[in-house]
């Protein structure tokens, strides 16, 4: 397993700078940096730490990349010795592409079924065995003992294969979604019976966070399956976290449903400039950190290092993704120590400018134009597309002001250039 500590060559640094390694354990302590306090999650932590609650439900939202799933790791280190923690990845459970409240209902339960056992329950213990009963009579058909396994990895195997059914296979994802859908009050009635009994035993609350929800492909489905399973959503005896696409906080129908849930957090955009322009220098200060803890910062000149920073538009994600697509183009042209220079990290922007270039439309472009122009932001369907696909970026939470992403800039006064012809 990769150590997790600073690279001194950029062959070390590609490995270290993996946009899609979150940080978690080892990883966490090594590479955590802290956010400035305004745009922190200072108050879920807070909230979740001082609510008496044992069944309360959040709704935790954020740009893509803005570092939601290492806050929310963070969060589980923090809570751990308070609760017990079940920390499930949508992105790994279910089809991203097609997802319904029903599929994520049965996943949850299987992931409490797992750490239940890893609780010390055993298979043919009551609180068990009744969750057990439901899915052996509604979703198993051929291997209907696969959860009585005493095993862990037995157990692993049997829970993978029924998330593989429900992610890949769609004429028997459609049939799960039958059953559940006729059988949920029964499912959710022995859930909760289990997760009471496992508060009980491990005599600590219990939180599940349901990470990657964020990350359904299309908006409108992931905003239906609230519209429709909100009310089921909200059922597990448990404290659960949902995450939810940033862009779902502009449509008016979520957010009704919203309100039905006991909170709802938004984890702020690192800004690198206030709103009139001036470089805010805690936030560059941080994204700086974060670049010096994973690796040498002789690997990189000062100036690529501002680069790097000035046009990751504040997201973590993009920052580690432009270093490491800047080494790479480093390494070819100079060897394996560098240092990476400006021109490294132009090329790697040309890529991504490149990526929106290929999708943006007129009606993206019209919108774009105006917000650079100092125009009031409207709350359209284009706007919702603009923030869901990081071309346009908030800042400051509930007071937000919007910018256009740095690399996309560009590409706006190109068109506009263009328009003026």
């Amino acid at each position: 397993m990769l150590e997790p500590k600073q690279a001194q060559t950029l062959s070390e640094a590609y490995a270290v700078l993996d946009p899609l390694r979150f940080l978690s354990g080892e990883w966490l302590k090594k590479f955590y940096v802290d956010r400035p306090e305004e745009c922190s999650i200072a108050g879920l932590h807070d909230a979740l730490l001082l609510d008496p609650s044992d069944d309360d439900k959040t709704l935790f939202t954020g740009t893509r990349g803005s570092g939601k799933t290492t806050e929310l790791h963070r969060l589980e280190e923090t809570l751990r010795q308070d609760h017990l923690i079940v920390f499930m990845d949508v992105a790994d459970l279910l089809n991203l592409g097609d997802i319904r409240y029903t599929d994520l209902l049965v996943l949850l339960g299987l992931e409490v079924f797992k750490a239940a056992h890893q609780a010390g329950f055993g298979a043919d213990e009551k609180m068990l065995t009744q969750l057990r009963f439901w899915y052996e009579e509604h979703i198993l058909e051929q291997d209907k003992g696969a959860l009585s396994a005493e095993v862990k990895a037995e157990l692993d195997v049997a829970v993978a294969r029924i998330s593989g059914q429900v992610k890949a296979d769609a004429p028997k994802r459609q049939r799960i979604r039958a059953e559940t859908q006729s059988h949920l009050s029964d499912l959710l009635e022995r859930l909760n019976y289990l997760l009471q009994e496992l508060r009980k035993k491990a005599g600590r609350r219990i939180l599940v966070i349901v990470d990657g929800l964020d990350k359904v492909y299309d908006l409108n489905q992931v905003r239906d399956l609230f519209l429709q399973g909100a009310n089921a959503l909200l059922e597990p005896a448990c404290r659960v976290i949902y995450t939810v696409p940033f862009a779902l906080s502009y449509t008016n129908d979520f957010r009704q449903v919203s309100l039905t849930f006991t909170r709802f957090c938004e984890l702020p955009n690192v800004k690198t400039h206030q709103a009139d322009g001036q470089i805010y220098a805690p936030g560059v200060d941080m994204l700086r950190a974060i670049l010096d803890r994973r690796m040498d910062p002789a690997l990189l000149t000062s100036e690529a290092v501002d680069r790097l920073i000035e046009h990751s538009g504040g997201l973590i994600r993009e920052l580690i993704s432009l270093a490491r697509s800047s080494l790479i183009s480093a390494r070819r042209l100079r060897g394996d120590r560098g240092p990476i220079q400006p021109e490294d990290v132009e090329r790697a922007i040309q890529q991504v400018q490149n990526a929106y270039s290929a999708c943006l439309t007129k009606e993206h472009y019209h919108e774009l134009a105006r917000i650079l122009d100092g125009e009031q932001f409207v709350n359209s369907d284009v706007a919702k597309e603009l923030i869901h696909n990081l071309s346009l970026l908030a800042y400051d939470g509930g007071q937000a002001w919007r910018g256009v992403h740095p690399i996309v800039r560009p590409l706006v006064e190109r068109w506009k250039r263009g328009q003026s012809v």
